[in-house]
């Protein structure tokens, strides 16, 4: 059987330093987004974003493992 890697990757953010975290480690996973709080509609395009991402992978986490 193939050996399972797991990998952490760590990235420092100096800009667009404001974030908001979605969801829960024990519930589905989580998810962290960076932007800028003074740009609001920006900062709700990543939100969708990531929430479609989100649904994604759990969807195809699901089924895949």
């Amino acid at each position: 059987m193939g050996e399972k890697i797991m990998e952490n990757i760590t990235k420092i953010i100096n800009e667009n330093a404001d974030s908001i975290t979605i969801g829960s480690a024990s519930k589905g996973g989580s998810v962290k987004i960076y932007g800028d709080f003074s740009k609001v509609e920006e900062f709700n395009k990543k939100i969708d974003n990531a929430r479609k991402v989100k649904m994604y992978a759990n969807a195809n986490l699901m089924v895949n493992i």
